[in-house]
């Protein structure tokens, strides 16, 4: 087992606890969100804050970039995700999506789409051409829900029903696949494909990552970590996961 070497530490404007993070396709800075209902863009190599975002009325669950790294995204407990241009100095967002009846809990993107996950029990998929909304109830709190690498499938994790990862066809809204096994009672949790969209991954309030075959559900678990598992992302080509968990850890996993 190789143990990393911390490089640096951003510390600062955060005054509350930080729950999501999103870098930059050219690695020069990243976006923190948390607590502060504001969210903060970094310069990596120098540590400044480079521009706030201010605006929600309540913590920031999740953040991201699209696809070009022209609009960023905040989704909030406030029932709102907020979209900010990245190419202008405007400090008001371009665009707000409501509609939603409880916190948005993750916000995922793609060139013509975005997809939010919330506490009222729906995954929503939101057209930017026609600017359309396509909502799908699950029934139970979303704490995570973004779409396969191929477009097709969304993927939303459940808290409650026994803690089920669901794979469902975006087209048509039918469930494909229940992943179940791990523990989600309590924690945001999140889950995700594979760069391949080949397996599902999950974290869990067992300590351990949950990893299943998209088509067959058959099962393995990594273990690694000694507290809930609350955060799971792939790497984008290659056939590696990290995890963190609330031990204060990040454990990159390889096959």
């Amino acid at each position: 087992e190789a143990r990393a070497l911390q490089i640096k530490e951003y510390s600062g404007p955060h005054g509350y606890e930080v729950v999501d993070c999103c870098l930059s396709a050219d690695n020069s800075s990243f976006v923190s969100c948390g607590g502060d209902r504001a969210a903060f863009m970094w310069d990596v190599s120098t540590g400044r804050v480079l521009r706030r975002f201010e605006g929600h009325t309540q913590r920031i669950n999740a953040v991201t970039y699209n696809a070009e790294d022209s609009v960023l995204l905040t989704a909030s407990y406030d029932q709102t995700v907020r979209c900010w241009d990245m190419r202008s100095r405007n400090r008001d967002p371009i665009q707000i999506l409501g509609g939603f009846k409880d916190s948005v809990t993750s916000v995922d993107t793609s060139k013509q789409e975005i997809v939010t996950g919330s506490v009222d029990g729906h995954v929503r998929v939101h057209d930017l051409r026609t600017g359309q909304c396509h909502a799908d109830r699950l029934g139970y709190p979303v704490t995570s829900a973004s779409l396969s690498n191929d477009g097709n499938c969304l993927l939303a994790s459940c808290l409650g029903l026994g803690g089920a990862v669901v794979l469902i066809e975006k087209a048509t809204g039918e469930k494909l696949n229940t992943y179940t096994g791990h523990a989600h009672k309590q924690y945001g949790l999140q889950s995700c494909l594979t760069h391949d969209d080949a397996s599902v991954a999950s974290g869990s309030e067992d300590g351990k990552v949950y990893v299943w075959d998209l088509v067959t559900g058959d099962q393995a678990t990594l273990n690694g970590h000694t507290r809930s598992v609350v955060g799971v992302a792939p790497h984008p080509k290659e056939s590696l996961l990290i995890s963190c968990s609330n031990d204060r850890t990040a454990v990159l996993w390889g096959r």
